[in-house]
């Protein structure tokens, strides 16, 4: 018996660089995911800190809000999160992804 692996001849074989690019998230994709997380740690973070706000938290992480080089802060979701948990404009049994990109999208329009 033969011990052949092969699929495809070499020529027609995916390049090493198609495939990574066919394992990545799109840049969408992976800010969800990293969103997805960052609330994960932050909703941890806030069984041992209840008094705490998001602002807090990113304090906390190392990742708060950063001087831009022209002036201004970056727009973080602390005030969205903090709106969230205030009950602000939110729909019953919304969760926080959930609300973030209803507002955010809202934002857009």
């Amino acid at each position: 018996m033969k011990n052949n692996n092969v699929d495809k001849d070499i020529y027609n074989a995916p390049t090493v660089k198609e495939s990574i690019k066919l394992a990545s998230e799109t840049p969408p994709e992976e800010f969800e995911l990293e969103l997805i997380q960052t609330l994960n740690r932050y909703q941890e973070w806030k069984k041992d800190n209840p008094g705490g706000s998001y602002d807090d938290f990113l304090n906390d992480m190392g990742i708060g809000r950063k001087s831009l080089k022209g002036g201004g802060l970056t727009e973080d979701y602390g005030d969205l999160i903090d709106a969230y948990e205030k009950g602000i404009d939110v729909m019953k049994n919304e969760t926080l992804t959930e609300y973030i990109k209803r507002i955010k999208s809202a934002e857009k329009s």
